[in-house]
């Protein structure tokens, strides 16, 4: 195995997913590559709220803003997660989380992610959608990492 490549998104169990994937990376000494998917516009609960004369209104941050922000916390997790480690590939890729993990693992020998990410709907499922789609339709094997005691 010479390529791993895990999802993360900031949530617990995309944290778990980094551990292990490192983990896994570092004992059979595989390129580790970390992959933050990334849209714009943001969901609204992303967006800011702007006082005006009838309350506060919902205005869309810059895109730019968005970018920054989502590589500012690809960065800050895995230096949570990681440290300072020299081997790690950090990639920002715009598009849903999804499809981006799906095309990624076309050039990857393993995908790992999270059971569950971000969304609320989710923690009502075994497994979130992202987890089902890339099981479903990966090009490598896939990994879906559960948080422990998550049950």
């Amino acid at each position: 195995m010479k390529k791993i490549t895990v999802g993360v998104d900031g949530s617990p169990t995309s944290v778990e997913a980094l551990r292990w994937a490192a983990d896994v990376a570092g004992r059979l000494g595989a390129e580790l590559d970390v992959v933050r998917a990334w849209r714009y516009p943001p969901s609204l609960s992303e967006w800011n709220a702007v006082p005006t004369n009838y309350g506060f209104l919902p205005q869309m941050p810059e895109e730019g803003a968005v970018e920054i922000a989502m590589q500012e916390e690809l960065d800050e997790t895995v230096l949570a997660v990681l440290g300072t480690s020299p081997a790690v590939t950090r990639r920002l890729v715009r598009g849903h989380p999804s499809e981006t993990l799906i095309e990624e693992s076309r050039g990857t020998d393993l995908l790992v992610i999270g059971r569950r990410g971000h969304s609320g709907v989710v923690e009502f499922l075994r497994m979130g959608s992202v987890a089902r789609a890339c099981t479903e339709h990966g090009h490598c094997a896939v990994v879906v990492v559960p948080v422990p005691d998550a049950d």
